[in-house]
């Protein structure tokens, strides 16, 4: 059933005010937009980058890892998308570029917005996203499960897929410093794509046995250089860098997925001046490896949820943020059982 141009203008939006204060409240939508479609949000995965606006507030809706069904078009998307199951993407690229005309959706010239950043995301009941980012999923794929395609597997694949380019060697060893959603999500990719099994570091214990769950082992020996093909850094920390960057081999790469807001710095020293390296930088994943990160997704998400899932409601998103912020919860998820 369509929705177009119907009286559905209410939603439950969460606003971060700053301070690490969060209010839920119900607010009006506007008018749909010309080219875009209303997501009734059914999961809306929480992310580490979100502590920042937790921290200093947001003029929008944070929220960058949802997924839903569309619920009513625009008056230029045809209304047969009515009832689609998706997850949202979070870059709003132009669709029009160089970039995106070969699939670098993620590397569009004219990429201003994301999703939950710069625009409303989706710690809300609705969202209003541009149809182009609506993603419809494996009709077989739970939402939960789907949601993981973004960040935690997405992000992960893509930067792998890079790293493993730019390989002239065969890569023997993998290192991955930080395990987060994203730092497990690398684990499980490194498993799924035939690498070696790969060694992780985390210095909260609890983490290193959720990526020991999913295949990794762990690594014993940060002071001896030269020892990786592939250092994967998806912490962001400064500690996690500088570990990183004793470990990567010359010749190797290093990939830096963590986020911070500190710089990324290279040092200045002996060893970095004489070691050849790629430093790689990765963002998200374009709309041209989707079908390979569904593949991907059947095989290792189901088993990701079950290790970093924690089930939440969107009334109880300020009391989780509080956890989350403490390090206490890997991924809680916000379910929505009322769904307009």
């Amino acid at each position: 059933m369509s929705l177009r141009g119907s009286d559905l203008t209410q939603a439950r939006r969460a606003r971060f005010h700053g301070n690490n204060s969060i209010e839920v409240g119900q607010e009006v939508l506007p008018e749909l937009a010309i080219g875009e479609v209303r997501v009734a949000v059914e999961i809306s995965a929480l992310c580490g980058s979100d502590k920042r606006l937790y921290r200093d507030g947001s003029v929008v809706v944070p929220g960058h890892e949802i997924a839903g069904r569309i619920v009513e078009t625009s008056h230029d998307v045809p209304s047969c998308r009515v009832g689609e199951r998706g997850v949202v993407y979070a870059p709003v690229f132009c669709g029009a570029c160089a970039s995106c005309a070969i699939g670098f959706t993620n590397g569009c010239l004219k990429l201003v917005e994301l999703i939950g950043w710069q625009r409303d995301g989706g710690y809300a009941t609705h969202v209003d996203v541009p149809v182009r980012c609506f993603v419809p999923i494996p009709d077989s794929m739970p939402l939960d499960v789907a949601v993981l395609g973004l960040d935690t597997v997405g992000t992960a694949a893509h930067g792998l897929r890079w790293a493993i380019q730019t390989r002239m060697r065969a890569v023997e060893r993998v290192a991955v410093i930080g395990c987060g959603p994203l730092g497990l999500g690398v684990a499980a990719m490194s498993l799924d794509m035939g690498l070696p099994t790969p060694e992780v570091f985390d210095p909260i214990p609890s983490r290193l046995e959720a990526a020991m769950g999913v295949g990794a082992r762990r690594l014993h020996d940060l002071d001896v250089e030269n020892q990786f093909d592939i250092v994967v850094e998806a912490s962001g920390s400064r500690a996690a860098r500088e570990i990183a960057q004793r470990l990567v081999r010359p010749g190797a790469v290093l990939l830096a997925l963590g986020e911070s807001d500190e710089p990324f710095v290279i040092p200045a020293n002996p060893r970095t001046r004489r070691t050849n390296l790629f430093t790689l930088r990765t963002f998200y994943f374009p709309m041209s490896e989707v079908e390979d990160n569904w593949a991907a997704l059947s095989r290792v998400g189901p088993q990701l949820l079950s290790i970093l899932g924690s089930p939440a409601s969107l009334a109880e998103l300020p009391e989780v943020f509080v956890s989350f912020s403490r390090g206490e919860l890997l991924k809680p998820i916000i379910r929505f059982d009322e769904i307009g």
